[in-house]
């Protein structure tokens, strides 16, 4: 190849005018890789798609994997307990516990309401649900999550119709 032909070449793969890519070859002794290190090293080359595909001397950054911190899984884990409670919330706050004396509701309240209850009066509060059971209150609970045949339901209307035959007795 002669110098020609080099220095178009050069000129066409770095992206530099004809002057620039002849200067470099003269100063590199005609060495076109030694040219191409040259101009990158200056700043001027201008990859084009096929030559920053193929020439270049700078070492090519494959992207790293992201690897898995602890403090990610921690706020991925907070995350996902997160939004358990709320739908946990939601599904209480869409349901009722429902109690009724001969046929007439008393108390209707959500059943996040309920738990709560329960979670912080709890002994005070069985004993309130059973001692109402004896004075005639039926329990329901009642929404979306709850159809008529439901088994909860079931047992809670059974219960309540033992313990009014044994307070009839």
């Amino acid at each position: 190849m002669d110098h020609f032909e080099m220095v178009e070449k050069l000129s066409q793969k770095a992206g530099v005018t004809y002057e620039e890519a002849k200067l470099a070859l003269e100063k590199c002794d005609w060495d076109m890789l030694d040219a191409m290190v040259m101009l990158e090293n200056a700043g001027k080359v201008q990859p084009t798609p096929a030559a920053a595909a193929q020439y270049t001397t700078q070492p090519v950054a494959e992207p790293m994997p992201q690897q898995s911190t602890g403090k990610q899984e921690f706020v991925s884990g907070m995350q996902k307990l997160w939004n358990f409670v709320c739908k946990l919330f939601q599904k209480g706050n869409a349901n009722s516990f429902i109690i009724s004396r001969h046929g007439e509701e008393i108390v209707t309240m959500p059943i996040t309401v309920l738990a709560l209850l329960v979670l912080i009066l709890w002994p005070a509060s069985i004993i309130f649900l059973i001692i109402g059971m004896f004075c005639g209150m039926r329990y329901r609970f009642t929404g979306p999550d709850f159809g008529d045949n439901n088994s909860i339901n079931k047992a809670m209307d059974h219960a309540a119709d033992s313990v009014q035959k044994d307070n009839q007795k």
